[in-house]
């Protein structure tokens, strides 16, 4: 199995209990040679200890005058087993042995090699050599006579298999202590791995590496605009939408302080306040955007807060899209009502055979219609708006209200700077909040009819829509009807259509009045230069 593949868990637990395991041989390895160097050097200064105590003595000087071979075995061999030591060695000025623990090797030149410096230089000194009795570290020190002439050697020795054996504990001991030392680490590694596995949220390494490339590709795309900070207010994401939406060039603003790339913004709020915002209207770098705020927690601890935006001017056009689809769904739905009901009517006459109520009926329908589409063709040349206003005629005859077009109403062929789809969207919004006032109505005061005006007689196109439903509440700020989300409506998912209408017109540098009427009713009035510059 490769390493790739194997967990987390599994990871640590081998990375852990392997290293731990071999720094623990390293050191138990250096520190049995450390040991077994000390163990020498000690044995070595307690044998030339001895052996400069015994180059003092009279009695071995005396021996080594007289060549007594073997005459103090008895004493010096009860000091060896004293002092713990393998051998007491006496030698002439030869290397000849006058004192060995093996008889028959008196008279013998003494082995090692090592005599020269205590019988040429009279030197007292640690040697590591191999005698007759094996390895062993020696103590060795010249004899001198009473005129100082040098008349022998001695050495006194430890064997190093002894002193191995010795050691040898310490190695075990040693390597039992890095065992354990290793199964702690797997204990250990097994409490990591649990720490480092709810930190993770469960995912290994590869998974993150993964899931933070497919991150970075998503925000590269999306055409929102993306910006968290830390609990410090550090950026951690500024992906690349956002920057073109505020106009950021600096390409290195990540870890920078969001305060310091983005002065105005209050994001950093929401690591103190720790409350979602939604659809808020932020102005950033100049720049008017729409915006959603959302603190980030885990385990119950805020530890940044992310903020997704785009430009208001995008919502705005896709808004405007909805409403006109909205308009042309809603203008089907009403003649298709509208008509279905004519055509049941006319099914029932047929099968009653009355033939001629059903002549009659069609020709009411075909001279209303016609005289409608006359109405609008010669007074209103644009296609798009003849079309929305002949469905709302339809939508208001299916809601049992009335929608009358204002004689002299006139509306010639837009100019190129205006899209007719524009006109539409202000007047199937202010039309539609005019049939919502007048829903409410009872049935007597339904039969007042909705006004329509348009004309474009002037330097200016105006639009004019008049209801006598309820009016406009008078503890309401009526500028503040304009703004996203503010409706006089009590219901939920208004506050759109008004908004929308208050950016088109200011889109063509218009103005857009409204008040209540003196009979009751609202009055909403836009007014679009036809030569003005398109903001």
């Amino acid at each position: 199995m490769s390493w790739n593949k194997l967990s987390i868990r599994k990871r640590l637990l081998l990375v852990m209990m392997l290293s731990g395991l071999a720094e623990l041989l390293i050191l138990s390895v250096a520190g049995f040679y450390y040991i077994k160097s000390s163990q020498e050097q000690e044995m070595g200064e307690k044998a030339l200890g001895i052996a400069t105590f015994l180059s003092n003595s009279p009695s071995i000087i005396k021996m080594i005058e007289t060549k007594q071979v073997g005459t103090l075995d008895t004493k010096l061999a009860s000091l060896t087993k004293a002092v713990g030591a393998t051998f007491i060695v006496i030698g002439d000025s030869n290397g000849i042995r006058l004192i060995h623990p093996s008889r028959d090797r008196l008279g013998l030149p003494m082995k090692g090699g090592d005599n020269d410096r205590a019988l040429i230089n009279g030197e007292a000194y640690v040697s590591f050599a191999k005698g007759s009795l094996g390895h062993s570290v020696r103590g060795k020190t010249a004899v001198f006579d009473n005129q100082g002439n040098i008349i022998g050697v001695i050495s006194v020795g430890y064997l190093l298999d002894n002193l191995q054996e010795r050691i040898e504990p310490y190695l075990v001991y040693l390597l039992c202590i890095a065992l354990g030392v290793a199964l702690l680490n797997g204990v250990l590694s097994n409490y990591a791995y649990k720490r480092f596995r709810k930190t993770l949220l469960g995912f290994e390494p590869e998974q993150i590496s993964r899931l933070y490339s497919e991150l970075d590709t998503t925000l590269s795309t999306i055409k929102e605009g993306v910006v968290s900070v830390d609990h410090q207010g550090m950026i951690r994401i500024f992906n690349t939408r956002a920057a073109q939406i505020l106009g950021v060039q600096d390409k290195n603003i990540i870890n920078k302080p969001l305060s310091s790339v983005l002065p105005e913004s209050e994001l950093n709020q929401l690591l103190s306040t720790h409350t979602a915002e939604n659809d808020i209207d932020l102005l950033l770098n100049g720049v008017h955007i729409v915006a959603n705020r959302q603190p980030i927690t885990v385990d119950g601890q805020v530890i940044g807060a992310v903020s997704s935006f785009r430009p208001i001017t995008e919502i705005n056009e896709l808004t405007r899209q909805l409403s006109q689809t909205q308009q042309y769904a809603e203008l089907l739905r009403s003649q298709t009502h509208e008509y279905r009901n004519k055509l049941n009517t006319i099914s029932g006459l047929l099968h009653l055979n009355r033939i001629d109520t059903v002549q009659e009926l069609i020709g009411q329908e075909s001279e209303h219609y016609q005289q409608l589409i006359s109405q609008l063709h010669q007074n209103v040349q644009e296609p798009l708006v003849a079309g929305l206003i002949l469905g709302k005629i339809e939508r208001a005859r299916e809601l049992g209200l009335t929608l009358k077009i204002e004689e002299g109403s006139h509306l010639s062929p837009l100019p190129s700077h205006i899209q007719a789809q524009d006109i539409v969207t202000i007047l199937g919004n202010l039309i539609d909040n005019a049939f919502d006032a007048s829903k409410a109505l009872d049935q007597l005061n339904k039969q007042r009819p909705i006004e329509l005006s348009v004309s474009d007689l002037g330097n200016e196109i105006i639009l004019e829509v008049t209801d006598f439903g309820a009016g406009l509440p008078e503890n309401h700020a009526i500028n503040r009807l304009f703004e996203l989300g503010v409706s006089s409506k009590a219901d939920k998912g208004h506050g759109i259509g008004l908004h929308l209408v208050k950016e088109i017109v200011t889109k063509y540098s218009g103005t857009i009045e409204a008040d209540n009427g003196p009979d009751k009713g609202a009055i909403f009035a836009v007014f679009i230069p036809k030569d003005g510059i398109q903001a």
